[in-house]
């Protein structure tokens, strides 16, 4: 390799051992990368969608049912099985039972960030 080659192929060595990045610059960098991973919210469900979400939760209430719960929340899409524990339809949330079943965990879901709901 001739001495040209060297110093066009060498790239930018001269700099190599100067690059650095502080704690702060790295933790804004990450939550930049998380801030556009994010999802907006989506848009309002059809009918046909909605009754088969109607159904589903329905038959997992009364049957006692394992379903995978999808919903937004913060920005992104969850997944959860889960066992449906009550419908509210005064307040249109859901109240779903997950965890292991001497420890249930319980909490209410709110209808409008439900974008799928499934029989396990």
């Amino acid at each position: 390799m001739s001495k040209e080659d060297l110093f066009i192929n060498r790239g930018n060595l001269t700099w190599e051992e100067k690059r650095m990045m502080l704690p702060e610059h790295k933790q804004a960098w990450i939550e930049m990368q998380r801030q556009e991973d994010k999802v907006p919210l989506h848009g309002e469900l059809d009918e046909y969608q909605w009754k088969e979400i109607g159904e589903v939760v329905m038959d997992a209430l009364n049957h006692t049912l394992v379903v995978r719960l999808t919903y937004w929340q913060d920005g992104y899409y969850i997944d959860k099985d889960c066992h449906i524990y009550k419908v509210d339809e005064l307040n249109k949330r859901i109240r779903i039972e997950y965890g292991p079943s001497d420890d249930s965990k319980r909490e209410w879901i709110d209808t409008r960030v439900i974008y799928d709901v499934q029989r396990v």
